[in-house]
């Protein structure tokens, strides 16, 4: 996902399967999923198992989901087990990072659309970890300049203001905790504002 060549530099989950076989995006640019004829909506999306019901951010350019924090992304377009509650296009189930057990790392990148930062490390070394990962647009910053010129040519001409707001961020966390070597307990946290 992260080699994939991306959107203004954001490597984007749900751009990648659009790649696959039997998947096709929607218009240019939207971050819908079309699998084998079947509509965004016929599609489950999953963060930790938990359904994700708006998987976009910025009127559909990019999903909701931080590559940085994610492990694992598994595609179902076929034979849909019944646990998923009747599907008829896919499953797609993404699993985030359960967090460095060993060391903390922290890592971060300024792109031309988006800033990101990740935190991991160990709470109880070899045994609980932690990672939070967040990301947020700075379009309305950079947008400030020229919204307040035009509200200053609007006022002189008479004409109200407006105040539009395009911006997005994502929060993800994760606490790990491996409670025996065959069993393993996690507590996953998503946060997001469009």
């Amino acid at each position: 996902i992260r080699s994939v060549p991306a959107l203004l530099g954001e490597s984007d989950v749900l751009k990648a399967v659009q790649l696959l076989p039997g998947v096709r995006g929607g218009q240019e640019g939207t971050a819908g999923l079309y699998v084998r004829g079947g509509s965004p909506d016929q599609t489950l999306l999953l963060l930790d198992g938990t359904p994700v019901y708006n998987a976009s951010h910025l009127f559909g350019f990019l999903s909701t989901f931080n590559g940085d924090a994610v492990n694992h992304v598994e595609l179902t377009k076929g034979a849909i087990p019944a646990r998923y509650g009747g599907r008829l296009a896919s499953v797609l189930d993404v699993r985030l990072r359960g967090g460095d057990m060993q060391q903390r790392r922290v890592q971060g990148q300024v792109g031309l659309l988006t800033s990101r930062l990740l935190v991991e490390g160990p709470i109880v070394k070899d045994k609980a970890s932690f990672l939070v990962s967040g990301r947020r647009t700075y379009i309305d910053v950079i947008a400030a300049p020229v919204l307040k010129a035009l509200n200053d040519k609007a006022e002189a001409n008479g004409d109200g203001r407006f105040s539009p707001r395009a911006y997005f961020n994502d929060l993800n966390a994760k606490a790990n905790w491996r409670v025996t070597d065959r069993d393993r307990l996690y507590l996953s946290l998503y946060g997001g504002e469009d």
